[in-house]
């Protein structure tokens, strides 16, 4: 699930002591291991959707965020961060002076916007939950385009074709989930999906947005 904090929510903790990791790698291990043992099973090219889709996945939530960060910076706010993953920071990376965290489980991320004006911030808030999802749907749009509805439901063993099925399903089923209008409490906090952003942002009060310009 990818899970997105504006604006104030930090990400969710990752695991910190050493039985934490323990479980979280055997688990890992026995799941990567069903997919081998699955795929090797009765092999067909069909089969080769399941890695598609996990990489795809990722490939996602890396476009999704840095949809978020696009229409900031369109809307003319600025980006504070980007973080693609959650738990510990792996890596970071900065650029055009906005740091980029790589973090352990690429399963979820956010993006901290900071406005620069009180002209329709709320629209502006709108927009930018409505990017992440926006632009994955975006994506297969444009597959489909290319490929039809012939092209993108039809039975094959081509494995390009695959890959792109693969790659549809995964961005429908991302763009849907965060769609969906939820919240979740973290360590530090309440996170809100894109979805239930879209609906609340119109509540948030011009004072809270003329605070968020002055705040360091």
């Amino acid at each position: 699930m990818r899970a997105h904090f504006f604006p104030e929510d930090p990400p969710d903790r990752g695991p910190k002591s050493k039985n934490e990791w323990g479980v979280l790698l055997v688990i890992s291990f026995f799941f990567a291991l069903l997919i081998v043992l699955e795929l090797a099973r009765d092999f067909t090219p069909a089969k080769w959707s399941v890695p598609f889709f996990l990489a795809s996945w990722v490939v996602l939530l890396v476009l999704h965020e840095f949809g978020h960060a696009l229409a900031a910076w369109a809307l003319g706010w600025k980006v504070q961060l980007i973080s693609i993953g959650t738990g510990k920071v792996r890596a970071t990376i900065t650029v055009h002076g906005v740091p980029i965290e790589f973090r352990t489980i690429p399963l979820s991320g956010f993006v901290l916007p900071k406005p620069t004006d009180l002209v329709s911030p709320q629209l502006k808030q709108f927009v930018i939950y409505a990017s992440g999802p926006g632009i994955e749907l975006i994506t297969v749009a444009i597959a489909l385009g290319v490929f039809g509805w012939d092209g993108l439901l039809q039975r094959t063993t081509d494995i390009g074709i695959i890959a792109v099925q693969s790659y549809c399903i995964a961005a429908v089923f991302g763009a849907g989930m965060n769609l969906i209008p939820f919240s979740h409490k973290t360590a530090d906090g309440t996170a809100w999906s894109d979805g239930l952003g879209m609906l609340l942002c119109w509540k948030i009060p011009d004072e809270l947005f003329k605070q968020r310009i002055t705040e360091e």
